[in-house]
Protein backbone atom coordinates (compact mmCIF):
# COMPACT_ATOMS: atom_id res chain seq x y z
CA UNK A 1 0.00 0.00 0.00
CA UNK A 2 1.00 3.83 -0.55
CA UNK A 3 2.01 4.97 2.93
CA UNK A 4 3.05 8.09 1.53
CA UNK A 5 1.50 11.42 2.34
CA UNK A 6 0.43 12.00 -1.10
CA UNK A 7 -0.95 10.38 -4.50
CA UNK A 8 1.06 8.33 -7.07
CA UNK A 9 -0.18 9.66 -10.45
CA UNK A 10 -2.45 7.49 -12.77
CA UNK A 11 -1.55 4.32 -10.80
CA UNK A 12 -3.94 2.21 -8.52
CA UNK A 13 -2.39 3.31 -4.86
CA UNK A 14 -1.38 -0.03 -3.81
CA UNK A 15 0.86 -1.11 -6.74
CA UNK A 16 1.86 1.69 -7.99
CA UNK A 17 6.14 1.28 -8.32
CA UNK A 18 7.48 4.60 -6.67
CA UNK A 19 11.51 5.03 -6.73
CA UNK A 20 13.66 7.22 -4.23
CA UNK A 21 15.59 9.60 -6.34
CA UNK A 22 18.13 11.17 -4.27
CA UNK A 23 18.86 13.92 -6.83
CA UNK A 24 19.49 14.44 -11.17
CA UNK A 25 21.50 15.72 -13.48
CA UNK A 26 22.26 15.83 -17.34
CA UNK A 27 20.48 13.06 -18.51
CA UNK A 28 20.28 10.34 -15.70
CA UNK A 29 19.02 10.27 -12.33
CA UNK A 30 20.61 9.32 -9.37
CA UNK A 31 18.90 6.97 -6.37
CA UNK A 32 19.00 7.01 -3.13
CA UNK A 33 21.35 4.12 -3.19
CA UNK A 34 23.29 5.83 -5.52
CA UNK A 35 22.91 3.95 -8.69
CA UNK A 36 22.34 5.72 -11.91
CA UNK A 37 19.51 5.85 -14.12
CA UNK A 38 19.18 7.08 -17.64
CA UNK A 39 16.23 9.37 -18.11
CA UNK A 40 15.14 7.33 -21.46
CA UNK A 41 11.83 9.15 -21.20
CA UNK A 42 12.83 12.46 -20.34
CA UNK A 43 11.19 11.88 -17.11
CA UNK A 44 7.66 12.62 -18.43
CA UNK A 45 8.83 13.88 -21.88
CA UNK A 46 9.43 17.73 -20.65
CA UNK A 47 13.02 17.12 -20.11
CA UNK A 48 14.25 17.86 -23.24
CA UNK A 49 17.25 19.82 -22.10
CA UNK A 50 18.84 17.83 -19.34
CA UNK A 51 18.33 17.92 -15.75
CA UNK A 52 21.61 20.64 -15.12
CA UNK A 53 20.74 22.91 -17.73
CA UNK A 54 22.99 25.92 -17.10
CA UNK A 55 21.34 27.99 -19.94
CA UNK A 56 17.77 27.72 -18.44
CA UNK A 57 18.92 27.75 -14.61
CA UNK A 58 21.01 30.71 -15.01
CA UNK A 59 18.08 32.80 -16.74
CA UNK A 60 15.70 31.27 -13.61
CA UNK A 61 18.65 32.44 -11.17
CA UNK A 62 18.26 36.13 -12.74
CA UNK A 63 14.36 36.60 -12.70
CA UNK A 64 14.21 34.98 -9.73
CA UNK A 65 16.86 38.25 -8.05
CA UNK A 66 14.77 40.58 -10.16
CA UNK A 67 11.19 39.98 -10.45
CA UNK A 68 9.68 36.85 -9.34
CA UNK A 69 6.11 37.61 -9.70
CA UNK A 70 3.95 39.94 -12.07
CA UNK A 71 0.34 40.53 -12.32
CA UNK A 72 -1.29 38.42 -15.36
CA UNK A 73 -1.65 42.42 -17.04
CA UNK A 74 1.57 43.27 -16.87
CA UNK A 75 3.83 44.26 -19.64
CA UNK A 76 7.71 43.51 -19.12
CA UNK A 77 10.77 43.65 -21.43
CA UNK A 78 11.11 39.59 -20.93
CA UNK A 79 7.20 39.22 -21.57
CA UNK A 80 7.07 40.89 -24.60
CA UNK A 81 10.82 39.33 -26.37
CA UNK A 82 9.90 35.99 -25.57
CA UNK A 83 6.82 36.25 -27.17
CA UNK A 84 8.15 37.61 -30.32
CA UNK A 85 10.99 35.11 -30.33
CA UNK A 86 8.09 32.29 -29.59
CA UNK A 87 6.08 33.56 -32.63
CA UNK A 88 9.05 33.64 -35.03
CA UNK A 89 10.05 29.92 -34.02
CA UNK A 90 6.38 28.70 -34.61
CA UNK A 91 6.69 30.11 -38.11
CA UNK A 92 2.72 31.32 -38.48
CA UNK A 93 1.67 34.38 -39.43
CA UNK A 94 -0.20 37.05 -37.71
CA UNK A 95 -1.05 35.42 -33.89
CA UNK A 96 -0.51 36.15 -30.27
CA UNK A 97 0.26 33.92 -27.31
CA UNK A 98 -2.01 33.11 -24.92
CA UNK A 99 0.08 31.80 -21.17
CA UNK A 100 -0.94 28.78 -18.68
CA UNK A 101 1.13 26.78 -16.69
CA UNK A 102 0.03 23.15 -18.12
CA UNK A 103 -0.43 21.02 -21.14
CA UNK A 104 -4.18 20.36 -19.72
CA UNK A 105 -4.82 24.38 -19.37
CA UNK A 106 -3.24 25.11 -22.45
CA UNK A 107 -5.64 22.41 -24.22
CA UNK A 108 -8.54 23.76 -21.92
CA UNK A 109 -8.23 27.41 -22.93
CA UNK A 110 -7.69 26.53 -26.79
CA UNK A 111 -11.36 24.52 -26.76
CA UNK A 112 -12.90 27.32 -25.05
CA UNK A 113 -11.31 29.76 -27.32
CA UNK A 114 -12.24 27.63 -30.27
CA UNK A 115 -15.79 27.35 -28.88
CA UNK A 116 -16.53 31.24 -28.11
CA UNK A 117 -14.44 32.44 -31.42
CA UNK A 118 -16.50 30.03 -33.31
CA UNK A 119 -20.11 30.28 -31.80
CA UNK A 120 -20.16 26.09 -32.30
CA UNK A 121 -19.56 23.71 -29.13
CA UNK A 122 -18.65 20.08 -30.93
CA UNK A 123 -14.71 19.01 -30.88
CA UNK A 124 -13.54 16.15 -33.26
CA UNK A 125 -11.34 14.22 -31.90
CA UNK A 126 -9.34 11.33 -32.63
CA UNK A 127 -9.91 7.54 -31.09
CA UNK A 128 -6.41 7.28 -29.38
CA UNK A 129 -5.44 10.77 -28.26
CA UNK A 130 -4.34 12.26 -24.63
CA UNK A 131 -4.98 15.93 -24.74
CA UNK A 132 -4.15 16.35 -20.78
CA UNK A 133 -6.32 15.81 -17.73
CA UNK A 134 -8.38 18.89 -17.33
CA UNK A 135 -12.33 17.75 -17.28
CA UNK A 136 -12.37 19.62 -21.05
CA UNK A 137 -9.04 18.08 -21.62
CA UNK A 138 -10.04 14.94 -21.08
CA UNK A 139 -13.29 15.26 -22.74
CA UNK A 140 -11.13 15.21 -26.34
CA UNK A 141 -9.32 12.59 -24.94
CA UNK A 142 -9.50 9.16 -26.62
CA UNK A 143 -7.36 6.99 -24.10
CA UNK A 144 -8.52 4.76 -20.84
CA UNK A 145 -7.71 8.17 -18.91
CA UNK A 146 -11.09 9.38 -19.82
CA UNK A 147 -13.71 6.85 -18.71
CA UNK A 148 -13.41 7.16 -15.12
CA UNK A 149 -14.68 10.53 -14.91
CA UNK A 150 -17.65 12.40 -15.75
CA UNK A 151 -16.47 14.49 -18.94
CA UNK A 152 -17.97 16.65 -21.08
CA UNK A 153 -17.91 14.08 -24.11
CA UNK A 154 -21.66 15.55 -25.68
CA UNK A 155 -19.73 18.08 -26.90
CA UNK A 156 -17.28 15.39 -28.75
CA UNK A 157 -17.41 13.48 -31.54
CA UNK A 158 -14.91 10.86 -32.52
CA UNK A 159 -13.09 10.39 -35.65
CA UNK A 160 -11.20 7.61 -37.08
CA UNK A 161 -7.45 7.13 -36.43
CA UNK A 162 -5.53 7.73 -39.79
CA UNK A 163 -4.69 3.82 -40.36
CA UNK A 164 -8.59 3.28 -40.32
CA UNK A 165 -9.47 5.84 -42.48
CA UNK A 166 -7.13 6.87 -44.88
CA UNK A 167 -8.94 9.18 -47.48
CA UNK A 168 -11.21 10.46 -44.60
CA UNK A 169 -13.77 9.28 -46.12
CA UNK A 170 -15.57 8.44 -43.10
CA UNK A 171 -14.23 11.17 -41.00
CA UNK A 172 -16.01 13.53 -44.17
CA UNK A 173 -19.51 11.68 -43.38
CA UNK A 174 -19.30 12.23 -39.72
CA UNK A 175 -18.75 15.70 -40.61
CA UNK A 176 -21.75 15.76 -42.28
CA UNK A 177 -24.05 13.57 -40.25
CA UNK A 178 -22.81 15.69 -37.21
CA UNK A 179 -23.43 19.03 -38.83
CA UNK A 180 -20.18 21.30 -39.78
CA UNK A 181 -22.07 24.38 -38.68
CA UNK A 182 -22.31 22.59 -35.10
CA UNK A 183 -18.59 21.93 -35.52
CA UNK A 184 -15.76 24.42 -33.67
CA UNK A 185 -12.61 22.40 -34.43
CA UNK A 186 -10.63 19.58 -35.06
CA UNK A 187 -7.80 18.71 -32.18
CA UNK A 188 -5.04 16.46 -33.24
CA UNK A 189 -1.67 15.27 -32.11
CA UNK A 190 1.00 15.61 -35.11
CA UNK A 191 2.62 12.24 -33.51
CA UNK A 192 0.86 10.64 -30.51
CA UNK A 193 3.19 9.94 -27.44
CA UNK A 194 2.06 7.24 -24.72
CA UNK A 195 -0.24 6.35 -27.60
CA UNK A 196 2.02 4.42 -29.73
CA UNK A 197 3.94 7.37 -31.38
CA UNK A 198 1.32 7.07 -33.98
CA UNK A 199 2.80 9.56 -37.52
CA UNK A 200 -0.33 9.76 -40.09
CA UNK A 201 0.68 10.40 -43.61
CA UNK A 202 1.35 13.74 -45.75
CA UNK A 203 -2.40 12.95 -47.44
CA UNK A 204 -3.98 12.39 -44.42
CA UNK A 205 -3.22 15.86 -42.85
CA UNK A 206 -3.56 17.33 -46.29
CA UNK A 207 -6.76 16.49 -46.32
CA UNK A 208 -7.78 17.50 -42.48
CA UNK A 209 -6.30 20.75 -43.75
CA UNK A 210 -8.65 20.37 -46.47
CA UNK A 211 -11.57 19.69 -44.62
CA UNK A 212 -11.15 22.67 -42.03
CA UNK A 213 -11.14 24.89 -45.07
CA UNK A 214 -14.10 23.44 -46.86
CA UNK A 215 -16.12 23.61 -43.38
CA UNK A 216 -14.63 26.62 -41.46
CA UNK A 217 -13.48 24.28 -38.52
CA UNK A 218 -10.87 25.66 -36.46
CA UNK A 219 -7.78 23.43 -36.26
CA UNK A 220 -6.08 22.90 -32.92
CA UNK A 221 -2.89 21.10 -32.65
CA UNK A 222 -1.65 19.42 -29.60
CA UNK A 223 2.21 20.05 -29.36
CA UNK A 224 2.98 19.45 -25.91
CA UNK A 225 4.76 16.49 -26.15
CA UNK A 226 6.27 16.85 -29.53
CA UNK A 227 7.18 20.68 -29.56
CA UNK A 228 10.18 22.07 -28.78
CA UNK A 229 12.79 19.65 -30.90
CA UNK A 230 11.43 16.40 -30.16
CA UNK A 231 10.19 14.75 -33.44
CA UNK A 232 13.46 16.77 -35.28
CA UNK A 233 11.68 20.08 -36.28
CA UNK A 234 11.08 22.77 -33.64
CA UNK A 235 7.46 21.69 -33.83
CA UNK A 236 6.10 18.44 -35.50
CA UNK A 237 3.55 20.27 -37.22
CA UNK A 238 6.05 22.54 -39.56
CA UNK A 239 7.05 19.04 -40.79
CA UNK A 240 3.38 18.22 -42.78
CA UNK A 241 2.90 21.82 -43.45
CA UNK A 242 0.43 22.65 -41.37
CA UNK A 243 -1.65 26.06 -40.92
CA UNK A 244 -3.32 25.59 -37.07
CA UNK A 245 -5.24 27.93 -35.67
CA UNK A 246 -4.09 26.62 -32.08
CA UNK A 247 -1.36 25.37 -31.11
CA UNK A 248 -0.85 24.20 -27.43
CA UNK A 249 2.60 23.85 -26.08
CA UNK A 250 4.00 22.90 -22.62
CA UNK A 251 6.57 20.44 -21.37
CA UNK A 252 9.59 21.12 -23.17
CA UNK A 253 8.86 25.00 -23.32
CA UNK A 254 10.49 25.43 -20.15
CA UNK A 255 12.63 21.89 -19.83
CA UNK A 256 10.28 20.78 -16.91
CA UNK A 257 12.02 23.12 -14.66
CA UNK A 258 8.94 25.20 -13.72
CA UNK A 259 5.31 24.49 -14.74
CA UNK A 260 4.48 26.56 -17.68
CA UNK A 261 2.67 26.32 -20.62
CA UNK A 262 1.31 28.63 -23.61
CA UNK A 263 -1.18 28.17 -26.52
CA UNK A 264 -0.66 30.29 -30.10
CA UNK A 265 -4.03 31.51 -31.76
CA UNK A 266 -4.27 32.79 -35.41
CA UNK A 267 -5.57 35.62 -37.17
CA UNK A 268 -8.56 34.66 -36.94
CA UNK A 269 -8.50 34.17 -33.41
CA UNK A 270 -7.20 37.06 -32.61
CA UNK A 271 -9.80 39.44 -34.85
CA UNK A 272 -12.06 37.62 -32.81
CA UNK A 273 -10.62 38.81 -29.75
CA UNK A 274 -10.36 42.43 -30.78
CA UNK A 275 -14.24 42.92 -30.83
CA UNK A 276 -14.69 40.36 -28.56
CA UNK A 277 -14.21 40.18 -24.45
CA UNK A 278 -11.28 37.08 -23.66
CA UNK A 279 -13.28 35.15 -20.61
CA UNK A 280 -9.84 33.47 -20.16
CA UNK A 281 -7.03 33.87 -17.74
CA UNK A 282 -5.25 32.47 -14.90
CA UNK A 283 -3.43 33.92 -11.86
CA UNK A 284 -0.04 32.71 -12.70
CA UNK A 285 -0.51 33.56 -16.48
CA UNK A 286 2.65 34.40 -18.22
CA UNK A 287 4.44 33.97 -14.82
CA UNK A 288 8.23 35.50 -15.05
CA UNK A 289 10.20 32.45 -13.91
CA UNK A 290 8.47 30.41 -16.92
CA UNK A 291 9.19 33.40 -19.25
CA UNK A 292 12.44 33.11 -18.22
CA UNK A 293 12.80 29.57 -18.58
CA UNK A 294 11.79 30.01 -22.27
CA UNK A 295 14.33 32.41 -22.82
CA UNK A 296 16.77 29.45 -21.77
CA UNK A 297 15.26 26.80 -24.14
CA UNK A 298 14.75 29.34 -27.02
CA UNK A 299 18.56 30.03 -26.51
CA UNK A 300 19.64 26.45 -26.25
CA UNK A 301 17.44 25.76 -29.87
CA UNK A 302 19.16 28.69 -30.91
CA UNK A 303 22.97 27.07 -30.16
CA UNK A 304 24.39 25.32 -33.42
CA UNK A 305 26.72 23.06 -31.23
CA UNK A 306 23.01 22.23 -29.56
CA UNK A 307 21.49 21.81 -33.24
CA UNK A 308 24.56 19.39 -34.40
CA UNK A 309 24.54 17.16 -30.65
CA UNK A 310 20.66 16.70 -31.48
CA UNK A 311 21.18 15.99 -35.19
CA UNK A 312 23.86 12.73 -34.63
CA UNK A 313 21.55 11.58 -31.22
CA UNK A 314 18.43 11.13 -34.22
CA UNK A 315 20.96 9.35 -36.68
CA UNK A 316 22.15 6.63 -33.96
CA UNK A 317 18.21 6.88 -32.85
CA UNK A 318 17.32 6.03 -36.52
CA UNK A 319 19.94 3.47 -36.56
CA UNK A 320 19.01 1.92 -33.46
CA UNK A 321 15.18 1.79 -34.46
CA UNK A 322 16.09 -0.21 -37.55
CA UNK A 323 17.87 -2.58 -35.31
CA UNK A 324 15.40 -3.38 -33.17
CA UNK A 325 13.27 -3.74 -36.10
CA UNK A 326 14.41 -6.98 -36.96
CA UNK A 327 14.40 -8.73 -33.13
CA UNK A 328 12.55 -11.41 -33.03
CA UNK A 329 10.69 -10.42 -30.11
CA UNK A 330 9.34 -6.73 -32.12
CA UNK A 331 6.54 -6.97 -33.81
CA UNK A 332 6.72 -2.93 -34.90
CA UNK A 333 8.70 0.18 -34.11
CA UNK A 334 7.78 3.88 -34.97
CA UNK A 335 9.65 6.49 -34.25
CA UNK A 336 10.34 9.95 -35.34
CA UNK A 337 12.95 12.25 -34.22
CA UNK A 338 14.15 11.03 -30.55
CA UNK A 339 10.56 9.39 -30.42
CA UNK A 340 9.41 5.87 -30.71
CA UNK A 341 7.83 3.12 -29.73
CA UNK A 342 8.63 -0.73 -29.64
CA UNK A 343 5.54 -3.08 -30.30
CA UNK A 344 6.34 -6.38 -28.94
CA UNK A 345 5.03 -9.81 -28.95
CA UNK A 346 3.33 -11.45 -25.98
CA UNK A 347 6.05 -12.10 -23.49
CA UNK A 348 9.10 -10.96 -25.68
CA UNK A 349 9.31 -7.44 -24.11
CA UNK A 350 11.60 -6.81 -20.80
CA UNK A 351 9.36 -5.21 -17.75
CA UNK A 352 9.43 -1.97 -16.26
CA UNK A 353 11.02 -3.05 -13.78
CA UNK A 354 13.59 -4.60 -15.18
CA UNK A 355 14.47 -2.07 -17.17
CA UNK A 356 15.04 0.29 -14.33
CA UNK A 357 16.41 -2.36 -12.52
CA UNK A 358 19.17 -2.37 -15.50
CA UNK A 359 19.29 1.73 -15.37
CA UNK A 360 16.61 2.52 -17.33
CA UNK A 361 13.99 4.85 -17.46
CA UNK A 362 11.42 4.62 -19.70
CA UNK A 363 7.34 3.98 -20.85
CA UNK A 364 6.21 0.59 -20.85
CA UNK A 365 2.40 -0.04 -21.90
CA UNK A 366 0.41 -3.36 -23.11
CA UNK A 367 3.56 -4.46 -24.94
CA UNK A 368 4.55 -1.27 -25.99
CA UNK A 369 8.11 0.36 -25.18
CA UNK A 370 8.22 4.27 -25.52
CA UNK A 371 11.14 6.19 -25.77
CA UNK A 372 12.08 9.92 -25.66
CA UNK A 373 15.68 10.70 -24.57
CA UNK A 374 16.32 14.08 -23.48
CA UNK A 375 18.11 16.09 -26.25
CA UNK A 376 20.96 17.04 -24.63
CA UNK A 377 21.90 13.55 -24.29
CA UNK A 378 25.56 12.49 -25.75
CA UNK A 379 25.62 10.13 -28.70
CA UNK A 380 27.85 7.82 -26.89
CA UNK A 381 25.45 8.01 -24.21
CA UNK A 382 22.49 6.96 -26.28
CA UNK A 383 24.41 4.45 -27.57
CA UNK A 384 25.05 2.64 -24.36
CA UNK A 385 21.51 2.78 -23.34
CA UNK A 386 20.28 1.31 -26.37
CA UNK A 387 22.73 -1.65 -26.22
CA UNK A 388 21.25 -1.60 -22.61
CA UNK A 389 17.79 -2.24 -23.69
CA UNK A 390 18.91 -4.46 -26.69
CA UNK A 391 20.57 -6.96 -24.58
CA UNK A 392 17.25 -6.96 -22.18
CA UNK A 393 15.26 -8.25 -25.06
CA UNK A 394 17.82 -11.05 -26.01
CA UNK A 395 17.42 -12.13 -21.63
CA UNK A 396 13.36 -11.74 -21.77
CA UNK A 397 13.53 -13.92 -24.86
CA UNK A 398 15.73 -16.99 -23.21
CA UNK A 399 13.80 -16.67 -19.81
CA UNK A 400 10.00 -16.91 -21.73
CA UNK A 401 11.55 -19.16 -24.29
Amino acid sequence: MNKQPFYFTWSHQSISAPFPVESAEHDEFVLADGQRVYDFISTSFQTNFGHSNSIIRKRLRSQLDHMPIASPKATFALKSAVSEQLIDRLGLPGGKIFYTVSGSESVENALKMARQSSGRTMILARQKSYHGASLGALSVTGDWRNASHFTVDNHTVRIPEPADDPDLSQTRQIVLDTGPEKIAAVILEPVSGTNGVVVPSQRWFDQIQALCKEFQLLLIVDEVLCGFGRTGPDFAFQEFGLQPDFVCMSKGISGGYIPFGAVWTGPRVVDFYDRAIMACGLTSYAHPLGLAALDGVLEQLSDRSFQKNKTDLEAVFERAMKDFASLKPVSHVRYRGLLAAIDIVDRGAPSWEQCFENGLHLHSKNNTLILAPPLISQPARLVAALDRLKSLFSETSIATG
